[in-house]
């Protein structure tokens, strides 16, 4: 338990000095070195008060808080295609392969699960296709037909199409706001500190991830990925927070497993 530190007046001058005694200091869940830093990382010692256990609650504060900023960072990533044929941007939803069958992302198109090509009898120009090979003479039917759109996935964005640009251009977005959030931190973490900082990059971050909801043109969805990219400083926080609770003897593991699980 802490105990509050002892005034003594010196017997000259009659002077006020506080005096801090061995008793006065925290008893700590974690063992620690000369300057209260951890010196073990006992990762289900999760019990105790702010007083008591400050190390591990920094630990798992900064862990589960980048864990959940990351999370945020890169929700919408894998949901791209789903986006784009929201957003109306895929190739057979700008140009539909029944109104526009030569086109490039079409004559180059491979269908990975079932291997299936749009052009039936192969394209006639391995680089620069212009169109399909003709059908074999004597083919009646479905197979006199050289195009089969039916490989074709629900949302075509393969490189060189509109769709695939603008996946691109919100990727690059929302990598380019995190350097520059991650930049500027420097100078308040040392002002603000670990934890106030994080809090105000989780709430920001939050508020673009909800707003993806609301995605509805290429322009809003690269707007929406640039903010939601500052949430991606938080590693930053992370390892500050740790290097603040831990001694340098141990300080590295804590570092990389707060931050690289």
């Amino acid at each position: 338990p802490f105990r509050a530190p002892r005034l003594c007046r010196l017997a000259s001058g009659g002077h006020l000095r506080l005096v801090i005694s061995p008793a006065a200091m925290p008893e700590y869940k974690c063992a620690v070195n000369e300057n209260n830093k951890s010196t073990e990382l006992p990762l289900l010692r999760i019990t105790g008060s702010v007083q008591e256990n400050p190390h591990m609650r920094a630990f798992w504060a900064s862990t589960i808080s980048f864990f959940l900023a990351f999370l945020g960072w890169f929700a919408l990533a894998p949901l791209g295609l789903d986006v784009a044929t929201s957003m109306g941007i895929c190739e057979n939803q700008l140009y539909p392969p029944e109104k526009f069958p030569k086109r490039v992302a079409y004559l180059k198109y491979k269908n990975i699960k079932t291997e299936k090509t749009y052009c039936r009898y192969g394209k006639n120009d391995a680089d620069k296709p212009t169109d399909c090979k003709l059908a074999p003479e004597g083919a009646t039917g479905e197979k006199a037909e050289i195009y089969d759109p039916s490989v074709l996935a629900a949302c075509v964005c393969t490189g060189g199409t509109q769709c695939s640009s603008t996946l691109a251009d919100a990727g690059v977005a929302s990598v380019a706001s995190t350097i520059f959030v991650r930049v500027a931190l420097g100078t308040l973490l040392e002002r603000f500190g670990p934890c106030n900082v994080q809090a105000g990059l989780m709430a920001f971050g939050a508020i673009w991830v909800a707003a993806a909801a609301g995605i509805s043109a290429e322009w809003n969805f690269i707007l929406i990925r640039f903010f939601i990219g500052g949430a991606g400083a938080t590693f930053v926080t992370n390892q500050f927070w740790c290097s603040l609770m831990f001694a340098p003897n141990i300080v590295g593991t804590a570092n990389a497993t707060a931050a690289g699980w």
